[in-house]
């Protein structure tokens, strides 16, 4: 996946736009001065893992931003009444039917799918920013100095980032996205961001499999 993380700050500028918000409204939004906004935007600055947490909470779409992928709001009626960890276990179902469907159908679709969404076994065992680095590490066996050098930080900080001792800034958040595809919702735990994930994917599901899937879901949500 070619990308820049400027391509992120020019989505973030590109959604203040949109809203028609100031840089000063955006700034109260994550909690710091104007002059900080402004030097985020212009990449002098990171925002961190709690101002990213604010930015999630308003109308904002972070997901959007890392990912390039604007939410579709054709499911949201269902998928925005649901709660961070059901939406996780939903993605959960969708990989366990593209991986069953992948074994026994000749089709690209399934294994993009299964691409995509590979990190979903590990989030599933492994909630919460403070466990993701460790768990990423071990399912590509990698050593810790190898996955800090492809993260961009040094041993120490990855060290910090794998028990907890630090929170990942957006640049780091970014990363994670441009080299493994795991998406900032699943760090933050930011349902919008996973209901962006979830409608995504569906997306690019045949739509008679894709209905039916849906409907599944909509079925585990009736009886929980």
């Amino acid at each position: 996946m070619s990308s820049s993380y400027n391509n992120v700050l020019a989505r973030l500028k590109e959604q203040r736009l949109s809203r028609s918000l100031s840089q000063n409204e955006m700034a109260q939004i994550v909690h710091m001065t104007q002059s900080n906004y402004s030097k985020v935007e212009l990449a002098l600055r990171r925002l961190s893992f709690d101002e990213l947490k604010c930015l999630c909470d308003s109308p904002i779409d972070v997901h959007y931003i890392f990912t390039g992928t604007e939410s579709s709001s054709r499911y949201s009626d269902f998928l925005h009444c649901c709660s961070y960890r059901e939406l996780c276990s939903y993605l959960n179902v969708i990989y366990s039917a593209a991986f069953f469907r992948d074994r026994n159908e000749a089709f690209g679709q399934w294994k993009h799918v299964l691409e995509r969404i590979s990190y979903i076994p590990m989030i599933m065992e492994n909630y919460g920013a403070k466990n993701i680095f460790l768990a990423l590490r071990h399912s590509i066996n990698c050593q810790q100095d190898k996955m800090a050098e492809k993260l961009g930080v040094d041993i120490k900080k990855f060290r910090d980032l794998e028990k907890g001792r630090c929170l990942p800034d957006s640049e780091l958040l970014w990363r994670l996205y441009d080299l493994f595809h795991i998406p900032p919702a699943v760090v933050l735990e930011d349902k919008n961001g996973m209901a962006g994930e979830i409608a995504a994917v569906l997306d690019v599901i045949d739509i008679g499999y894709r209905e039916s899937i849906l409907n599944i879901l909509k079925l585990l949500h009736e009886i929980k």
